[in-house]
């Protein structure tokens, strides 16, 4: 029997779950996934006319709505986003025509898996460790695709530069709303931090260090970059 391709979707999905050995309980992920049509469906809406926060009406948005005792969320991802990256597969190159559409796929995707996990495990969470995480998570999920696709262990330091740049630097923040830039600005700011130093840290105590960041609280986490720096 031929052994069927992972998606992208599910290699990322189980890069996170691995990175920070999430417990999230999320089989089959492309079933949590809407588009264009399934947010009409769901919403009674056209997502080009509904704004979200960071997008400027028709971004990639993580949706969680009551469902009687629990949550129900989806991830939506807009058709256009979803024709660029089959266009320009992130597993066969990354350039500047694929990497926003590739950061907005893993993005979502950690607010997903982190929602899922925080409300099994009843953890605390805000929208700044949300967003905070999802930037660690980005720049980590980045270097590691962009590692692939040069078949080397380490960055050279035109591509760690490039990576750093398009994930904490670029800084694009064109929501209306003042305190959310401010938001989206201080979790670049603070994954910028955060990722800088753990890159000090030896090899080996990467991914306890980032197991660790994880399962503390927001206002922990904050205070960890804190210490660190």
């Amino acid at each position: 029997m031929a052994r069927t391709r992972t998606s992208l979707l599910e290699n990322l999905q189980g890069l996170i779950e691995r990175t920070y050995d999430l417990d999230t309980g999320v089989t089959e992920i492309g079933r949590f996934v809407i588009g264009d049509e399934g947010f009409r469906r769901i919403y009674g809406a056209d997502p080009r006319g509904v704004a979200s926060a960071g997008s400027q009406g028709a971004g990639a948005r993580t949706l969680v709505r009551q469902a009687g005792s629990g949550l129900a969320v989806s991830i939506y991802y807009p058709d256009h986003l979803v024709r660029c990256l089959e266009r320009n597969d992130p597993m066969r190159r990354l350039d500047d025509d694929n990497v926003d559409a590739f950061c907005v796929l893993v993005e979502e995707l950690d607010h997903f898996l982190v929602i899922a996990e925080r409300y099994l495990s009843r953890g605390a969470m805000t929208l700044l460790d949300l967003e905070l995480h999802a930037n660690v998570t980005k720049y980590l999920t980045l270097k590691t695709f962009v590692a692939r696709l040069r078949g080397v262990r380490r960055l050279s330091p035109a591509d760690a530069a490039w990576v750093r740049f398009q994930v904490l630097e670029k800084g694009e923040y064109s929501d209306p709303d003042p305190e959310v830039r401010g938001r989206y600005r201080d979790a670049a700011r603070l994954a910028g931090r955060y990722v800088r130093v753990l890159e000090g840290f030896d090899v080996p105590e990467r991914i306890p260090e980032l197991r660790r960041f994880h399962r503390l609280s927001p206002q922990a986490k904050i205070a960890r970059i804190n210490s660190l720096n």
